[in-house]
């Protein structure tokens, strides 16, 4: 992943209003990306300007009366729905989960980082993944969760922050030859973002992951995520986006979940590759293997075979570098095969860890 030019914004804050969020929401489908809202890349942050913020306190104000007022039409639901981010402080480059339980519910979205994400529905349980790039900026980002009946007429609406920590990423020196130099060269980082780019936030909606993910080689473990990538001791121009697992030439590679393979093909940065899609937004690639055994179409279960490892592509020897992606945010893979950090949507979370009471919104007659 390259570094930004400017070493303290990864991109250009984004703003959005809650008006344009709620007006968004009746038209969800699960696990589908509804809308974008400022410009720069997919991987920046949401600031809130002031002005925006004092708005939203007057519509704030203005939403408590109304439901106060006639809390009869907004009787869509079954009961109050109760809302969980966890967890709610987050480490740059990790994946954090918002759950809904919400009975009578018909869709709920939440606005992040530009876009607005509509939710995966699991009976009565409304969820969404979400990543964090290595370098999101350190500190609060808002979001905003919503809930509508359903109708599609939105009812709930609830505006909090993560808090983002500090990862202290390390320097790695990684030392390449000419040829691997070469490698370097922004036209061909540009053609591997073109060719690998389009499957990157999958193309299911529907989740085929229910636990833990597996490692998918035996080897050790050589580089770690996040690490800021310095080649031949000058100083840092890109991050490291997964795991690298050394190995032999030929060793295998297996499915760490069941998935649907999207893409499987070469480019010269990445070598021979594959991304597998796990549904509700979660992708898995393998880059610089030596040949793949699945072809996009192909639906892979865990440990099924899927190619082997090689050293194709900006590559200093074998090794199998394995990447998670989450709605197209590159993020670190130990949260997925860590039970402790797992970000589960069927697990049980306790009412008391939701967040306050969300706001009514007066639905229209």
């Amino acid at each position: 992943m390259t570094l930004p030019h400017d070493p303290h914004r990864q991109a250009a804050l984004r703003r959005f209003s809650r008006r344009k969020l709620l007006g968004a929401l009746g038209v969800a489908g699960a696990g589908v990306v509804l809308a974008a809202c400022g410009d720069g890349t997919n991987e920046g942050v949401v600031s809130v300007d002031p002005a925006d913020q004092a708005n939203a306190t007057d519509a704030t104000e203005t939403g408590v009366e109304q439901a106060q007022a006639q809390a009869e039409l907004s009787v869509g639901l079954e009961t109050e729905p109760l809302i969980w981010v966890e967890p709610r402080e987050v480490l740059q480059g990790s994946s954090f989960l918002i759950a809904i339980d919400a009975p009578g519910a018909g869709f709920a979205s939440v606005a992040f980082a530009g876009e607005v994400l509509s939710m995966r529905q699991e009976e009565s349980r409304f969820f969404a993944v979400l990543g964090l790039d290595a370098l999101t900026p350190v500190g609060p980002i808002p979001l905003i969760i919503s809930v509508a009946d359903g109708a599609g007429n939105p009812v709930v609406s609830r505006e909090t922050l993560i808090d983002v920590q500090d990862s202290e990423w390390q320097t790695e020196v990684v030392e390449l030859d000419d040829d691997n130099r070469a490698l370097l060269d922004p036209n061909v980082i540009r053609e591997d973002e073109e060719t690998r780019g389009p499957f990157l936030r999958g193309q299911s909606a529907e989740r085929f992951w229910t636990e833990l993910f597996d490692l998918p080689v035996e080897g050790v473990i050589t580089s770690g995520y996040g690490l800021l990538r310095s080649y031949n001791f000058r100083p840092p121009t890109e991050y490291h986006g997964g795991m690298d697992f050394a190995g032999a030439s030929g060793d295998t590679i297996v499915a760490p979940a069941p998935g649907r393979v999207l893409w499987g093909g070469q480019t010269l940065r990445r070598g021979v590759g594959l991304l597998i899609d796990h549904g509700a937004g979660i992708v898995s690639g393998y880059y610089h293997m030596s040949d793949f055994a699945v072809q996009p179409g192909d639906f892979v279960q865990p440990g099924q075979f899927i190619g082997r490892v090689g050293a194709t592509g900006l590559s200093t020897g074998p090794h199998l570098h394995w990447e998670i992606v989450v709605h197209g945010v590159t993020v670190n893979p130990v949260q997925w095969i860590r039970v402790s950090d797992f970000p589960d949507p069927a697990q049980d979370f306790e009412p008391i860890n939701a967040l306050p009471t969300p706001i009514r919104v007066q639905t229209q007659s």
